[in-house]
């Protein structure tokens, strides 16, 4: 009889799971059908998708296409092209699998903390809140976060199992290289698990040796990375791209620019209504496994916060933490956690505001398609230059942009100096090709913060027309081009115009003194 109730019961969860991961694939595909042909959801995925592609055709990345994101990142591009096409669903559909992955973690590490109910409200939480804060597409946000999220939810399924241990600090040396800023995560992780073991066996030798083996297990993956571009000959490329240029970012935004407190308030009042009910309420939640999830989000805290310069959507890290540390606030075993998860919901589903940012994306690829269009329609040759919108537009109209074609290198203001090669040298070469076509803010006083955008404003004015104008990406951008609808493609390229001239100066300079470009200046 016992063996027929455990059979039954088994059965019954089974069936549960199936539920789950039923119900989370829907709220899944309702949070990301709407962008999953868009060829631009965000600034950055539509460049990632052009370092996977250039990885699929033998470049590499740091020395033939400049990035400092580390190479796990492109090669998650570059599988899901190589899978799936060139197209951008490819990487949306793989974008989606980690987002439903993230919140099934999430999903089932709230069920451990109150219910199965509770569970599935905290995964449509992590699915509105990551749109929210700019994850509907590609970000890197979403791949590493459904990682760590493994990580976390490994810790508090099999606590004492040095095996389960090991695979989630492998899954955080993967986490790391597709986003370097995970490494204070990564770190307490790390002291949550050796406080674990250490009750195990309470033996310092062997925790000795479980931290070392901890640590080579994180940084293997990061190992390997350096390992093949050193036997490849290019490790000094790696090492400056990966650990050196980040530190020469200049301060531009810093670590709480204005917006901070709009953006960050969301997770902040999430996490503390959470901890005031887990404080104040009688809720029958595990206490060493909440403390652990509060653990996780100080780690995910200082993750967010250990770059010179923050972005709201680098928050998107913080999300999953809030809602799970909210579960004693939703527990919908009580009725005032019923009420409270309705609140929660509502919450987020008016911050990721999608029936606002549907309309938007239609008119971002009203705008994508006219732009392409009129380049396509110029005929061959045809030369593009993007100072400003998303590199998907190379790929729309079969133009190479070069070593360094992320427009951000080009127009960021945090990015000068930290290139290898000073900003106005890279902007004057682009220019100094004469492209029939160039992509740019149409008042660049909307990016107050560039020092270089007003220069390339004065340059297209004198040589240039606009000839379209329109939406994109959070930015009024027009495309323009040359008043003698023709490019220089021979010869070398000509310092004509105060901009050019400008930046040909630094770039004699640094020939001249034979020194590294990135510290020259302006003689």
């Amino acid at each position: 009889m016992d063996t027929v109730t455990a059979h039954d019961a088994q059965h019954a969860d089974r069936r549960a799971q199936v539920g789950v991961l039923a119900f989370i694939a829907v709220a899944t595909f309702a949070c990301r059908i709407w962008w999953m042909t868009s060829p631009a959801t965000d600034v950055d995925s539509p460049f990632y998708s052009l370092m996977g592609e250039a990885l699929l055709h033998g470049q590499l990345p740091y020395v033939d296409v400049w990035d400092r994101k580390p190479i796990g990142l492109f090669l998650i591009y570059a599988a899901a092209h190589a899978a799936l096409g060139p197209q951008p669903v490819a990487y949306l559909v793989v974008a989606a699998l980690f987002a439903g992955a993230g919140a099934w973690f999430a999903c089932d590490i709230a069920r451990r903390l109150t219910s199965r109910g509770t569970g599935l409200v905290v995964a449509v939480l992590y699915l509105l809140g990551m749109d929210a804060y700019g994850s509907r597409g590609g970000q890197s946000e979403v791949f590493y976060t459904g990682l760590c999220l493994a990580m976390a939810w490994l810790a508090l399924a099999r606590p004492r199992s040095l095996r389960a241990t090991c695979l989630a600090m492998l899954l955080g040396g993967v986490a790391l290289q597709i986003k370097y800023s995970v490494v204070p995560f990564c770190a307490v992780f790390a002291l949550v698990a050796l406080r674990t073991r250490w009750n195990v066996h309470r033996k310092v030798s062997r925790l000795a040796g479980e931290a070392a083996l901890f640590a080579a297990l994180g940084l293997a993956p990061t190992a390997l990375a350096f390992a093949t571009y050193a036997a490849l000959g290019h490790a000094d490329a790696f090492v400056f791209a990966n650990f050196v240029s980040i530190f020469l970012r200049p301060v531009v935004y810093g670590r709480w620019p204005a917006q901070t407190l709009a953006a960050v308030g969301p997770i902040a009042l999430t996490a503390m209504v959470g901890l005031w009910a887990f404080l104040r309420l009688e809720r029958d939640v595990p206490r060493e496994a909440y403390l652990t999830v509060l653990a996780l989000f100080a780690g995910a805290v200082a993750s967010v916060f250990s770059t010179a310069n923050v972005l709201a959507f680098y928050y998107a890290f913080l999300v999953p933490w809030a809602v799970l540390l909210a579960c004693p606030f939703i527990d919908l075993r009580a009725k005032a956690g019923r009420i409270g998860a309705g609140l929660l919901v509502a919450a987020y589903l008016l911050a990721a505001n999608h029936p606002h940012r549907i309309a938007v994306e239609r008119e971002d690829r009203k705008t994508f398609d006219r732009f392409a269009g009129i380049v396509m329609a110029a005929g061959q040759p045809r030369s593009l230059y993007l100072f400003y919108g998303p590199t998907s537009l190379y790929a729309a109209t079969g133009t190479h942009g070069g070593r360094y074609p992320f427009p951000s290198h080009h127009n960021a203001a945090f990015e000068d100096g930290a290139l290898g090669v000073p900003q106005a040298v890279l902007v004057a070469q682009a220019l100094a090709r004469h492209p029939r076509f160039v992509v740019s803010l149409t008042d660049w006083r909307t990016d107050p913060a560039s020092t270089i955008a007003p220069r390339v404003d004065t340059t297209l004015r004198a040589g240039y027309r606009r000839v379209a104008r329109g939406p994109m990406l959070d930015q009024d951008l027009t495309l323009w081009e040359r008043r003698d609808g023709r490019r220089n493609e021979k010869g070398p390229a000509q310092c004509t115009g105060p901009f050019l001239s400008y930046a040909c100066e630094i770039s004699r300079a640094c020939a001249a003194a034979r020194c590294r470009p990135s510290s020259c200046r302006r003689p």
